[in-house]
């Protein structure tokens, strides 16, 4: 335990560390409750130290405050790894840290499961007394540290001095971003929304989401407290619930990427396509050899998503784009089954046979597509965070090819062009918008 922080911060100085905050509420969201303790272990010589925040068990001998400036000022030179990195952010907002859960999933398929390593004192608190808040204030410190060498154990058991470029990418992106858009929380309204969800409502009005990052695609989840948001019933009424958090003065905006996987492919197989050109009417008459309208358009998209994800057949090998698109399955399936695992296009991050059973090009394409999808997509939305920065308008859900916007009116039209251009990434993948007063009552308004 530390005894004189001034020491501590001292002796930490460039030394690579392994931190844990432990947030004073383990049910409640990172974003909605407050830190309790951080435990530290040196990756040098072993050592564990705790500071305290408001644990019974342990004085307090800094403000959160300085200790996130301390360690920001402190580690320039070391690395800074935490378990959980997004929840560790909203916790301690602390700058560079790495994500180890994302190295170990990266290297081994797995993260750790930290409820298997809880101690029996934790397991009873958490079932006997889990409605009455703040348990982890409630479970010694040495109980929690049982738990930390543990989780640590894992650290020294794997390589973390080689980052690949993936895993940075993935870490100062996905991570990072994600961790955002939770924080920022989805406005409800509290009467329609207890009518369809029984999950807690802050007093602030929010409900809070959590992005499951360590998935074998890269695809995130989304789930919390009941509630699958990644999945939100579009026919039930239940998307009513999610409105504006300034009334009358806000509205609800989503931005929907037009025909993303197949655009996509455009990018990654290096296929020109301009952003005004219908890539199903594209496809629709090479597959017809004529003028297509409307009503052909359920069949061109049955026939291209069986190519996308069934497999290119015969007959349509010689079309450009599909002929694009086998050539890029081949070079990756190749190097699968030789080396056991590739990387994603953009990121570059692996994909090994760890994380994909039974493969086959198919699959492996499948995972590619959706890692791709990811990194697209968050890279699009760190942007906007960056300029909503000085803005009231919100970024608050994302789902795979839409981002959903608690929209700030007297931002203005401006604002949501900028946005809206940012989407697009360079013109390279159109959008469609709608608005509404709420998530379920949208409308086109572009293009």
């Amino acid at each position: 335990m530390v005894n004189n922080y001034k020491d501590l911060i001292k002796k930490l100085r460039h030394i690579p560390i392994v931190l844990w905050a432990i947030p004073s509420d383990e049910f409640l969201h990172p974003c909605a409750t407050d830190v309790s303790a951080v435990f530290i272990k040196e990756l040098v010589d072993g050592d564990t130290y705790c500071v305290s925040f408001n644990h019974p068990d342990l004085p307090p001998i800094v403000d959160k405050k300085t200790f996130i400036n301390d360690l920001n000022e402190v580690h320039d030179g070391g690395r800074k790894w935490v378990f959980d990195k997004k929840s560790f952010m909203q916790l301690l907002p602390v700058e560079r840290l790495l994500d180890f859960d994302l190295l170990i999933h990266l290297q081994k398929g797995r993260i750790i499961d930290k409820q298997s390593l809880e101690t029996p004192a934790h397991q009873f608190i958490y079932r006997t007394k889990r409605e009455c808040g703040d348990l982890n204030k409630v479970v010694p410190l040495l109980k929690h540290k049982e738990v930390f060498e543990k989780m640590c154990a894992e650290v020294f058991d794997a390589d973390t001095n080689i980052l690949e470029e993936g895993y940075e990418k993935e870490n100062e992106i996905i991570i990072e971003t994600l961790a955002k858009l939770e924080a920022n929380g989805i406005y409800v309204n509290e009467n329609d929304f207890a009518k369809h969800f029984n999950a807690k409502i802050q007093p602030n009005g929010l409900v809070y989401s959590k992005y499951n990052v360590y998935t074998s695609t890269g695809r995130p989840s989304n789930h919390f407290d009941g509630v699958n948001y990644a999945a939100l019933n579009k026919e039930d009424g239940s998307r009513s619930c999610f409105v504006s958090r300034y009334g009358d003065d806000g509205m609800m905006v989503l931005i929907d990427y037009s025909a993303f996987h197949p655009r996509i492919i455009c990018h990654i197989t290096h296929f020109p396509m301009d952003i005004n050109e219908d890539i199903y009417k594209y496809l629709g008459e090479m597959y017809f050899q004529r003028k297509v309208t409307e009503y052909d358009m359920a069949e061109i998209k049955s026939i291209t998503m069986r190519q996308l994800y069934g497999g290119v057949e015969q007959k349509y090998e010689t079309i450009k784009y599909f002929s694009n698109l086998k050539e890029f399955i081949n070079i990756h399936w190749e190097k699968f089954k030789k080396d056991g695992f590739t990387f994603t296009p953009l990121f570059r991050r692996i994909i090994t046979d760890k994380h994909l059973k039974e493969a086959n090009p198919a699959k492996l394409f499948n995972y590619l597509l959706q890692a791709t999808e990811t990194e697209i997509a968050l890279s699009a939305v760190k942007v906007v965070n960056e300029y909503l920065e000085t803005k009231k308008t919100k970024a608050v859900l994302y789902t795979y090819d839409s981002l959903l916007f608690d929209f700030y009116k007297g931002d203005g039209q401006t604002v949501l062009t900028d946005i809206m251009e940012i989407m697009t990434m360079c013109k390279r993948f159109p959008i469609k918008v709608y608005k509404g007063e709420s998530y379920n009552s949208m409308v086109q308004i572009y293009p």
